[in-house]
């Protein structure tokens, strides 16, 4: 579990709670934090079937509705208690700020007799010039308190897995050594963990409403957020502001140089450009009980949440629907192989098992000698041949250390090699009716410019290597299967 979570228990119970913006980032996480306190959970959602993989699925009362048609929104919040307001749209045109007009207004139009409604908006700045951005959150929580009893909590920067700001923040300052940025980026903002978010989200059902309360941790310049996740990284890195960058030029070479696309880094950029620090003491007042992550440790605790989502998540047949596929996702690229074999999970273990050491690597062995070889002479340590009758968590196995081991299911790997970033190689034995699943999964967390320049460098060599190395695996583990 990570060091930094610590389970919330509410006082509230037997109550049913409305959440729009499930599929977003924070509604998501929300709801099983809700699940776990026992709490009924009903979600407004525009298309059942885009939240039909997700685990809370069967668990939660379904609301197929459409915030900006009131006419699809008749019986919204009968007998519901409380409701989280997690909607707000991200765009560029003044289209997606109608769009969050009108679907507040409708929002207040089908509350019933809701006794709460939670909304998580944005910190407003102290000035008079305001980005479209911002100004539209804010007007969003001026409809709500205006008609119903709101608490609205104002959060900057939200730092964790996945959030578009931290996203963003994480890309530049990896691949960018020399940064020239807007003078704007020594503004001041107030980041805030996506794990205290959700605290205060998930305690406001034991709070009255309480209007706006600003939340986060210490305030920091931009610049000194990127300059401190570097410093966290082991990076190297040089900034420099500059008064001629325009709000739409940075927006474009975010999206050239990050997964962020356009429509969400102009809503970011536009809103670093206005000092969003706001006030904590009222909150700290009404929420003693939360004592927020520094920064330094927020980013710790993101990190290790995008680990242990490769460590602790497996494969199923229901997900298997293509044999390749490759993909950048939160900070990682993720390599993966899929085949159907006759051969039983423990034929399929039994090979997994067998890879490396003085057996080889079923394919391409001479590369793999190579690779090891060279680390040698970077100063790397002598190769030991793995005891592989007592494989568990721990134990090194040829180039890599066992992170995951279950017996006739999944064995993932950590690389020891030295290399500008962090390497795994997951392989899983996936049981169906009739078949089996092999599947195998390169994953590389770079670290730097060097560490992207290295990922892409090998990248033919995988396609080569591990495409040969899954048809060893089909073939020998169903040649085993026809032995028994």
């Amino acid at each position: 579990m990570n060091e930094f979570y610590n389970p919330i228990t509410l006082k509230t119970q037997n109550i049913t709670v409305l959440i729009t913006g499930a599929t977003g980032y924070i509604g998501g996480r929300l709801i099983s934090r809700l699940l776990s306190n026992n709490i009924k959970i009903r979600v407004l959602v525009r298309d059942v079937n885009k939240i039909k993989n997700k685990s809370w699925f069967n668990k939660v009362e379904i609301f197929e509705g459409d915030l900006t048609k009131i006419e699809t929104l008749n019986g919204l919040c009968h007998k519901v208690d409380q409701a989280y307001y997690l909607v707000h749209s991200m765009g560029t045109s003044q289209e997606y700020i109608e769009l969050d007009r009108l679907a507040a207004r409708n929002f207040v139009k089908s509350s019933g007799d809701l006794s709460h409604v939670i909304y998580l908006g944005g910190i407003s700045p102290n000035e008079s010039s305001i980005s479209e951005h911002l100004s539209s959150r804010i007007e969003v929580g001026k409809i709500l308190r205006g008609s119903l009893p709101t608490t609205e909590l104002r959060a900057g920067p939200i730092i964790g897995s996945g959030s578009a700001s931290f996203e963003m923040l994480r890309h530049l300052s990896e691949k960018l050594p020399i940064m020239v940025a807007p003078k704007w980026i020594n503004n001041t903002v107030r980041p805030i963990s996506v794990r205290d978010v959700l605290k205060y989200l998930v305690l406001s059902l034991d709070k009255k409403p309480c209007e706006t309360l600003d939340i986060g941790t210490d305030p920091m310049t931009f610049k000194d957020l990127m300059l401190e996740y570097c410093r966290y990284r082991g990076l190297k890195r040089k900034i420099f502001p500059i008064p001629v960058l325009a709000p739409s030029i940075a927006a474009w070479w975010i999206s050239l140089v990050t997964p962020i696309t356009n429509s969400l880094a102009s809503p970011i950029v536009s809103s670093v450009i206005n000092n969003i620090k706001g006030d904590v003491t009222k909150a700290n007042d009404f929420y003693p009980e939360i004592k927020t992550l520094n920064y330094y440790d927020s980013i710790k605790s993101a990190l290790d949440k995008t680990k242990k989502e490769f460590i602790e998540t497996s494969w199923n047949k229901e997900k298997i629907q293509f044999n390749y596929k490759l993909s950048q996702l939160r900070g990682r690229f993720e390599e993966i192989r899929i085949a159907k074999t006759t051969a039983s999970c423990s034929s399929i273990f039994s090979i997994f098992k067998t890879l490396g050491g003085k057996n080889g690597w079923k394919a391409w062995d001479i590369l793999w000698r190579i690779r090891k070889y060279i680390d040698i002479l970077l100063g790397g340590p002598l190769i030991q041949e793995p005891d592989r009758d007592n494989l568990r968590i721990g134990s090194d196995f040829d180039c890599f250390r066992i992170e995951k081991f279950e017996e006739n299911k999944k064995l993932l790997l950590k690389m020891k090699l030295k290399s500008p970033g962090e390497a795994w190689l997951k392989f899983e034995a996936i049981e169906d009716v009739s078949n089996s699943y092999i599947v195998m999964t390169a994953i590389f967390e770079p670290k730097g410019i060097w560490g992207y320049l290295y990922w892409y460098s090998i990248l033919p060599l995988h396609k080569i290597i591990f495409k040969d190395l899954m048809i060893a695996l089909k073939n020998e583990s169903e040649l085993i299967e026809n032995m028994q």
